[in-house]
Order: structure tokens, then C-alpha cells, then sequence
């Protein structure tokens, strides 16, 4: 049943001083009492993939310790993704509710919006996810059963996160340093429980109170690096826990980048995971430069000269892995400085089309 942003705390799906005595079993259908299971509210934000939205609303339907509730985000698809989920069977369960906003508003605007609606629910956790993830049916219950999730000081909990291959996909479990860098291999042996710095919203599992207490993601980032902002402020009220026994499945690699000859080439010598990013969707990588500049300012220390160390980084990416690269290295620095100023103008993705196919 599809919702607009208008709607409220009417839905069955939403908190009221009423509503604490039972949850529903969105597989089932049947009410069990409060407190008999730990209730789990699955956010999705999706755009223009109905087919695997379709796959990831189904990976919900049949976790093993059920979600209590689902709320999806429709982020103003064209494609027919609204319509869909106004009819599809797996949407029908009383406390499933889709809501759609006409403006496109970026994974950041998309995951502010939905996890306000999660704030007001009754549940204990709100498990985010892109609608390109198709979390393994244990997932959810291997999360819920890891230790670090009856500890106190846990706020938030990640599956791994993997290819559809089966591959561990280290790009969304990260460390903060000069750079956001991948947790090692290490941290996906069984038992481990690594702490995360900056965490992907793939899988990430959330305590409600600490979503209340923490705020939105940031709405200006529209795109990039909104989720690792965020996650810090997470790590900043208690622990952000890898659980390496569950695992979600991402469809589509981080960055949405080309895989070419080129990059294959100096990844394998690099030790690096980065792809070549098309010219016609550069917006998405200078949103991520000035993102990430804006968060190394506010989240640490970033004098002058580690600021020159992380734009040339970025230069010096751009000369190795992308195509015809000396068009894109003012840009690069453009963004990095407003960033740097907490800047948050930029050209929209229509604009940028309009000029990258002039150009």
C-alpha cells in the first residue's frame, strides 16, 4: 500500500501511545506479543530498479527472524517502481508501506526521509539497505544473534557485504584515516566483531534510540560519502560492530564505475578496488570529492597541507584510471575547495548531462 510524504502516524506501521502491546509477522500475517521477538523495521530507498527492488522486498519476506515492519522509499522513480509497489503481493502484509517523494532527493535526501518514518516506529532496530542488496535469509537473525548486539554499548551492527559472485566487497566497511580505507581480510573471520568507522547503509543495522539521537544523514550530500558522515556520528555515541557471519548481497559495485583493462591493470598493482568513472556521470564523483573533504573537516583536523595530500590523491586517481583525465583535474580541485568551505552548490545531474554531451 503506497503512502505520500503526507501521511503520518495514522498507519499501523507508525509509533502511537497505543500501539505497544503487539507486532505483526509480515510473513505470516499472525500478532505476536510485544517483547516475545526483537522488532526489526527494514528501510529501503529505492530509484528506477524495480525488477531488484522486487529481489530485495522478497529477501525480506523470508529472513528467518521476520521483520516486524518494511518501509520503502520510492525516490521518484520513472520507471513504474510507484505503481508496482502499490500492487505487488509482497507489499500487501499490514505493516509493509510504501512512500514516494516526487522530487528526486539523492541517496542522502532518500535515507533522511525514510529513517524519520523508522524513528516513529515501534521498532527496536531499523535495518537500512539500497534496493539493489539482497540481504541472505539468516541475515537478519545472525545480526540479532551475534554478541555484540546484546551489548549496551552497541548502537549499530553491519552485515558483510558481498559480490554476487560471493566475494567480500571490503569497499563498505571502512576505517577513517587520511583516506576512508577497507577493514582487512581479518576482520571477516567468524567471531571477530571489528569495529567500523565509516559504514556503507548496505545492511547496516541501527538502534532506534540511536537513530533518534544521532539526526539525519546529511541532505546536502545528496550523493557520496552520506553515509560514512553519518556513521561517524554513529561511532561518536558507542560501538559500530561488522557481524561477518551475515552477509547481504550488493548487485551493484560501489561508485557505479566501468571496469576496464585500465583499471583492472592498476588495481592489480595497487592492491586497490577503484574502477574508471564515465565522463557523462562525473557529478557523481565531484559530489563525492567536495563530500568527502567536507567530512575530513568536520570529522578530524584538515590543515592545508593534508588537504593538498588528499586533492592530489584524487588528481593523481583521475590521471591513472580515467579517460581522457586532464578535463576532469579542475574540477577535481573545484570541488575539493568547496568542500573544504562547506559548499554545497554544484550543477544537478540534468545539468551535468546537458554539459558533458556539449562537451
Amino acid at each position: 500500500m503506497r503512502r505520500s510524504l503526507s501521511s503520518g502516524p495514522g498507519s499501523s506501521l507508525y509509533r502511537s501511545s497505543e500501539d505497544h502491546g503487539s507486532c505483526v509477522d509480515p510473513v505470516r500475517g499472525d500478532t505476536v506479543p510485544a517483547g516475545s521477538v526483537t522488532r526489526v523495521c527494514a528501510l529501503v530507498v529505492t530509484r528506477n530498479r524495480r525488477a531488484l527492488l522486487a529481489e530485495c522486498l522478497q529477501a525480506l519476506a523470508g529472513q528467518t527472524h521476520p521483520v516486524s515492519g518494511v518501509i520503502a522509499f520510492d525516490n521518484a522513480s520513472s520507471d513504474g517502481t510507484g505503481d508496482w509497489l502499490a500492487t505487488a503481493d509482497v507489499m500487501q502484509s499490514p505493516r509493509w508501506r510504501s512512500v514516494r517523494s516526487e522530487i528526486n532527493t539523492g541517496g542522502a535526501g532518500g535515507y533522511a526521509e525514510v529513517l524519520a518514518l523508522g524513528c516513529q516506529t515501534d521498532a527496536d532496530w531499523l535495518w537500512l539497505m539500497d534496493d539493489d542488496a539482497e540481504p541472505r535469509l539468516d541475515a537478519l537473525a545472525r545480526l540479532l544473534a551475534s554478541p555484540p548486539a546484546d551489548d549496551g554499548a552497541t548502537v549499530a551492527l553491519c552485515t558483510a557485504v558481498a559480490h554476487r559472485d560471493g566475494s567480500i566487497d571490503p569497499l563498505h566497511r571502512c576505517r577513517l584515516r587520511q583516506f576512508i580505507t577497507p577493514l582487512g581480510a581479518e576482520a571477516y573471520s567468524p567471531g571477530t566483531y571489528a569495529r567500523v568507522d565509516c559504514a556503507s547503509f548496505v545492511g547496516l543495522l541501527i538502534r532506534r534510540d540511536a537513530a533518534r539521537a544521532v539526526g539525519p544523514p546529511r541532505r546536502e550530500f545528496f550523493l557520496g560519502y552520506d553515509d560514512a558522515e553519518y556513521s561517524l556520528r554513529l561511532a561518536a555515541l558507542g560501538d559500530v560492530r561488522l557481524v561477518p557471519e551475515s552477509v547481504i548481497t550488493h548487485k551493484i559495485a560501489v561508485g557505479g564505475g566501468e571496469v576496464t583493462g585500465r583499471s583492472i591493470r592498476w588495481n592489480r598493482l595497487l592492491g586497490a578496488h577503484y574502477t574508471s568513472s564515465p565522463w557523462k556521470s562525473y557529478w557523481k564523483d565531484l559530489y563525492r570529492v567536495r563530500n568527502f573533504v567536507a567530512l575530513r573537516s568536520e570529522h578530524g583536523r584538515l590543515s592545508r597541507p593534508r588537504l593538498a595530500v588528499l586533492i592530489l590523491g584524487y588528481l593523481v586517481k583521475s590521471l591513472l584510471y580515467d579517460r581522457r583525465p586532464l578535463r576532469r583535474l579542475p574540477w577535481i580541485v573545484r570541488f575539493a575547495w568547496r568542500g573544504r568551505r562547506g559548499d554545497f552548490r554544484a550543477p544537478s545531474p540534468e545539468q551535468w548531462g546537458r554539459y558533458a554531451r556539449s562537451g
